[in-house]
């Protein structure tokens, strides 16, 4: 992120990889960020300082990206507004205590919706598209924490080796899909304007895989085991 942010990441790498790396930014520091969160700041927050601190650090969140969203700053700078939008309510979010009832997949649902009628009904500056990664991370995030990798958050949660990878395969599938099919699927309407979409929020999806594999896989953080079923046991 340094050298990103410093113009030098192609003193290190080929100018195109180099250009191509340098894209995903936002989902750089997403990980980054969320997962110091999660690992260092979340265990220690307790008692009465446990959410004025999680807010004040969203709020602050919050002040960083309309600064950088209403500045003048080179685009490398200026396009992390879309990470801290998403980190001032996805830090108090994930310092919920777990587990969570069965919700969170009914949020993703409901804010899939409105981002589809977004993406309908708005117009290429409406909030929906500009903030597209911001959306994504709202969309995912309840899925990736509370549905496929809930050990992350919940050391006693039980979660499934199948889905946790399936999910991993997906989230590797469809950014390379559409990177395959080229600029010129995106042109037009429809599965078109679908493929456009997904295409602006690879650093959501980015961002949130380095945070779960490094979590579920590096780190373990897997849960517990399902107990056998009684046949099986039998």
């Amino acid at each position: 992120m340094v050298l990103i942010l410093a113009a030098a990441l192609d003193s290190v790498l080929p100018a195109e990889l180099a250009r191509r790396i340098g894209y995903n930014s936002e989902g750089y520091t997403l990980a980054i960020l969320l997962g110091a969160w999660i690992q260092f700041a979340r265990p220690r927050l307790d008692g009465s300082t446990r959410w004025a601190l999680t807010f004040l650090v969203g709020a602050a969140s919050l002040t960083l990206a309309l600064t950088l969203f209403t500045s003048d700053l080179p685009s490398r700078f200026k396009t992390l507004n879309e990470t801290f939008f998403a980190l001032s309510l996805l830090l108090p979010y994930v310092t919920l205590a777990r587990p969570l009832r069965r919700w969170p997949p009914a949020v993703s649902a409901v804010l899939l919706v409105v981002v589809v009628a977004g993406v309908a009904l708005g117009s290429g500056d409406s909030p929906v598209v500009l903030l597209a990664e911001t959306m994504a991370v709202f969309v995912l995030a309840p899925l990736a924490f509370d549905w496929v990798d809930r050990a992350i958050l919940d050391p006693q949660a039980q979660t499934s080796t199948r889905l946790r990878y399936a999910w991993y395969a997906l989230f590797i599938a469809i950014p390379l899909v559409v990177v395959l099919l080229g600029d010129d699927a995106r042109e037009g309407g429809g599965v078109h304007e679908v493929l456009q979409y997904v295409g602006r929020v690879h650093e959501a999806v980015i961002g949130l895989l380095l945070v779960q594999l490094y979590f579920a896989v590096g780190l373990q953080r897997t849960g517990t085991v399902p107990p056998p079923r009684t046949s099986d046991a039998q």
